[in-house]
């Protein structure tokens, strides 16, 4: 983690060139809140207790993980960042999940406060931290380490293991149902909304080709690679009598026939041949109250209308998407 080359990783896609320590804030901030919270909504405790197979943690072991993880990273980060060139200890190592008897006894509420507590205390950290202090280089034995490098190691394990909680939680009964449904449309604009249709696109870990964002503030993030939406809601939002549409609010691939309230962080979806996780809510913003005959956007929002909202999604695995293709939920992979 010298900083020199660029961790990635073939099996979640992570690649450190893509990440911006803004990126990494926000992350930090939303870990458990949403994505913790949502991924294992109305799940029953044995099932976050419950190891997929031999070797593997539950997603409960795997909260705690990403807690201690968070905590470590934070006190590394807390040296570097403040002084140069300072000695810093060896990481811990993890704890091998095949040790022991059984699955730890957690508490699924106490694991998600230390998972907040984490998360928010190393994003205020790197939003507070210098700009050119993430330059700076910790030295270990025999080795260095900078800080931006710590920093994205530490993005790749919290979410490497967002991927392996929801895939543990879909081996133990207890993920999103599998379903299937089609493309309805496919959208793309060289700014702004609404994005309009286009018959097929190429869907990349960045992004959807030709596709682009107005506001770099808000978008462009690795997890936010592509945004899917209803054809469902949107029918239903428009029988209210308002004139939004397919593209509209900005989702790039609409799609029709899933269980839209079945959805949650985690969720795999096969798009095209491109394959998509579900990452985040989207968060509506003042640009789509054009659509509504109130103006009110907030009808966008997660937390007014949870079944409807738009979703970004990674991009696990690169494809062509296409008008009529077909949409699979939870595909065995």
């Amino acid at each position: 983690m010298d900083g020199l080359a660029p961790q990635t990783c073939d099996d979640c896609g992570f690649d450190a060139s893509d990440w911006r320590v803004r990126d990494a804030v926000t992350l930090f901030d939303a870990l458990a809140d949403p994505w913790w919270r949502l991924a294992t909504r109305d799940t029953p405790a044995s099932a976050l207790a419950d190891r997929p197979a031999p070797g593997s943690w539950s997603a409960l072991e795997y909260g705690v993980h990403t807690a201690s993880m968070l905590s470590a990273a934070r006190q590394q980060l807390e040296q570097i960042l403040g002084t140069d060139g300072v000695e810093v200890a060896p990481p811990a190592r993890a704890v091998d999940a095949s040790a022991g008897a059984g699955p730890a006894v957690l508490d699924p509420t106490e694991v998600l406060v230390a998972i907040s507590e984490e998360g928010r205390a190393l994003a205020a950290l790197a939003r507070r931290a210098a700009q050119g202090a993430w330059d700076h280089h910790g030295r270990l034995p025999g080795s260095t380490v900078q800080a931006r490098a710590v920093l994205l190691d530490t993005v790749h394990d919290a979410t490497h293991h967002q991927m392996d909680v929801s895939r543990g939680l879909a081996a133990v009964g207890a993920g999103t149902p599998a379903g299937a449904g089609r493309i309805a449309q496919v959208s793309t604009s060289t700014g702004g909304v609404p994005k309009l249709a286009v018959p097929r696109a190429e869907v990349g870990r960045r992004g959807v080709a030709g596709d682009r964002q107005e506001d770099a503030k808000h978008h462009g993030r690795p997890f936010q690679a592509l945004c899917v939406w209803s054809g469902e809601v949107i029918a239903g939002l428009a029988a209210e009598g308002h004139t939004i549409g397919p593209g509209a609010a900005g989702e790039n691939v609409t799609v029709e026939g899933v269980d839209w309230a079945t959805l949650r962080p985690g969720s795999m979806l096969r798009v095209g041949t491109a394959l998509a996780e579900l990452s985040f809510p989207a968060v509506p913003c003042k640009k789509q109250s054009r659509w509504f005959t109130d103006g009110d956007f907030s009808r966008l929002a997660h937390e007014v209308r949870p079944e409807g909202v738009r979703w970004y999604a990674w991009v696990r695995e690169p494809g062509e998407v296409a008008v009529d293709d077909e949409v699979i939920v939870q595909p065995r992979l």
